[in-house]
């Protein structure tokens, strides 16, 4: 259609069956879609019934009764036949799906104290071991050091802590805070590191003089240097404040360390952290004393040629474990646990919204209330954006973000408030897919899809942790459903959640006034909804923008290597506006906040060229040039 400026199946100037949608007619009327989309008029032709076409087009709408403009010129949503005729080595993914738990329980383990037992049976629940657990106890306990490949949600913080704790409530005479540092665990965020920081304080409850700190980014560095010269046995902390205080804090002393911990190495490389972390590694290699051992362990849910370079610098003939997939030989297979249901939905962009708000209202459908949802976005202005309109249209979910362009403590903040709730849906990037461990994180739905099969793997992990069960959703537009052949590459396995299926959900909602009797009537109601929250609030619209053209400029930076899933030039970039909720054309989109020009400055470089081109007026232009920069000009006011 030529005039399909918005990417919603409408001739630009009108709404359609204003009588049947009673939502856009009683707020902005009828044939007022000129007026709130900020297009020039100019097509006042066809609505005065130049163009018959148009009019019995919408002619035939009234009569054949309620018609959604969002199902009208959507791509065709259907598998590609690569996929369809792809064939899937059942073997392999039985093999992906890696057995959490082992038969060894923690009472099996002799070498451990009888208060550490009972500890982690009485206050922590647990008696099993993991499987990546009952692999690495042991070694660490050998005094070995280790390098340790495991799936994300595998249970890898105790398989390192218990071993670390227990060396050092052994040592005799008993270590007191004043004693220095013995033990350093490096984590990528700060989320992981106070998640890190908890577990340890509840692991140490029988071993009161061992000291656990923390330091991490977003904190005063003058509490923190406080709390080192009071003493602290076993530091947690991130690397960017790690290596500040390594390099300018008298105080902190690595000359006694004796363990190493370095988690989620991969995470941390791909944040840009391995310059930090081998100054780190250097600072603490200047000033050890060799006559006290150290023991090293490096954790990580993938094994990159960074992730290696790293064990070659900090590990001494490390004993490599891998628990993520035990008798499979396939480096390609990534495992995932057994206990995932994993789907995909294939949306068009115009039906993404709705889409969404269906699949977070099925939950409330089934009446399971006690229910924790994590929604990945690709970027922080898409979280701020989409947390601010789902709580205005959405009353009846509780909504959190988190991002990395955060506070400290807002970050701490929606951390605990999240954990802590029994019911919500949380809103981040992908500052969340590592290593957190969030009570009752049923559900991951990822509204962008992630770059990688591992991406993928990572924020799924969220969920389904240490036995429990949980579901995974993956949304992907027509074009980019070879994302799901990418899967099924690394042993994937995701079953098709049908878009009319997440729709039918939306029926729930109350519609006050409104005979809503099918999936796509109440579909376009809150669509209609979503919109007019947008058009109403300006502080909305501005979000809405800003996440648009975020989204824009993370897409086309997408790498080489994955354009042939995610190619840019297959957007159409109307109907992903309409995804966001903005009735506004992209150009115009792409325009709101930027600096306006001040038109008397045309006219004053047009006397500045005229000027410069005469000789004798060259002389003046030059003394009018020195007074206004002068300053004189603010204050008399404007010379010209």
């Amino acid at each position: 259609m030529n005039c399909d400026e918005f990417g919603d199946g409408l001739e630009n100037d009108c709404v359609i069956n204003p009588e049947k949608d009673p939502v856009n007619s009683r707020v902005f009327g009828v044939n007022r879609r000129s007026n709130f989309s900020r297009k020039e008029k100019g097509n006042e032709a066809r609505l005065n019934g130049k163009n018959s076409n148009y009019q019995k087009k919408n002619n035939n709408d009234k009569k054949s009764g309620y018609v959604s403009s969002m199902f009208r010129n959507n791509p065709e949503v259907q598998l590609p036949v690569a996929i369809l005729n792809k064939k899937v080595d059942i073997q392999a993914i039985n093999k992906n799906k890696n057995s959490l738990f082992s038969t060894s329980t923690y009472k099996d383990l002799t070498d451990l104290h009888a208060h550490m037992i009972a500890n982690l049976e009485q206050t922590l629940g647990v008696t099993k071991l993991t499987t990546v657990q009952s692999q690495t106890i042991p070694i660490l306990l050998s005094g070995k050091d280790a390098m340790v490949q495991s799936e994300t949600g595998s249970g890898k913080t105790f398989a390192y802590a218990v071993p670390l704790i227990e060396s050092l409530h052994n040592i005799r005479p008993k270590l007191s805070r004043t004693d220095g540092l013995r033990a350093l665990i490096i984590l990528p965020t700060r989320e992981l590191a106070l998640q890190t920081y908890e577990n340890f304080i509840k692991l140490l409850k029988p071993y009161t003089w061992l000291v656990p700190g923390m330091f991490t980014g977003g904190e005063k560095r003058k509490s923190e240097k406080a709390r080192m010269r009071k003493g602290i046995t076993i530091l947690i902390g991130t690397p960017g404040r790690l290596l500040d205080h390594a390099q300018n804090t008298k105080s902190i002393s690595f000359k006694s360390l004796q363990w190493l911990i370095i988690d989620e190495a991969d995470r941390m490389l791909d944040l840009g952290y391995e310059k930090d972390i081998m100054s780190i590694l250097s600072v603490i290699n200047e000033h050890r004393d060799e006559s006290i051992p150290r023991q090293t362990a490096l954790l990580s849910a993938t094994l990159s040629e960074g992730v290696q370079r790293l064990a070659g610098l900090s590990l001494k003939d490390p004993v490599y474990i891998d628990a993520s997939s035990i008798g499979n030989t396939d480096s390609e297979c990534l495992a995932i646990p057994d206990s995932l249901l994993q789907y995909y939905v294939l949306a068009p962009p115009k039906l993404r919204l709705v889409t969404l708000s269906g699949v977070l209202l099925q939950k409330l459908q089934k009446g399971q209330i006690s229910s924790k949802t994590l929604v990945f976005m690709a970027t922080q202005d898409m979280v701020d954006f989409y947390t601010e309109l789902l709580t205005t249209v959405l009353t009846c979910l509780t909504m959190f973000k988190l991002h990395g362009n955060m506070t400290q403590v807002e970050r701490m903040e929606v951390f605990k408030s999240f954990k802590a709730a029994n019911h919500g849906v949380l809103f981040c990037t992908d500052v969340a897919s590592r290593g957190l461990d969030l009570p009752l994180v049923d559900r991951i739905i990822q509204y962008n899809a992630p770059i990688t099969p591992t991406d993928y793997v990572h924020r799924v992990g969220r969920t389904a942790r240490v036995g429990q069960k949980g579901e995974a959703t993956l949304f992907l537009t027509p074009h980019e459903a070879m994302f799901i052949a990418k899967l099924q590459d690394h042993s994937i396995i995701a079953s098709e959640l049908k878009m009319d299926k997440c729709l039918t959900s939306i029926l729930t909602m109350e519609f006050e006034g409104e005979h809503v009797k099918t999936a796509e009537m109440a579909a376009n109601i809150l669509q209609s909804r979503f919109e007019t929250a947008v058009l109403e609030q300006d502080r909305l619209h501005e979000l809405g923008c800003n996440a648009f053209k975020s989204w824009v400029r993370s897409y086309a930076s997408y790498p080489k290597s994955s354009r042939e899933v995610f190619n840019f030039k297959d957007c159409h970039l109307g109907h992903y506006a309409k995804s966001f909720a903005i009735r506004d054309a992209p150009r115009i989109i792409g325009g709101i906040g930027k600096p306006k020009k001040d038109p008397r400055m045309k006219l004053f470089y047009s006397l500045q060229q005229q000027c410069l081109g005469d000789a004798y007026l060259k002389r003046f232009w030059l003394q009018v040039n020195c007074y206004c920069q002068s300053g004189s000009a603010g204050k008399s006011g404007s010379w010209y």
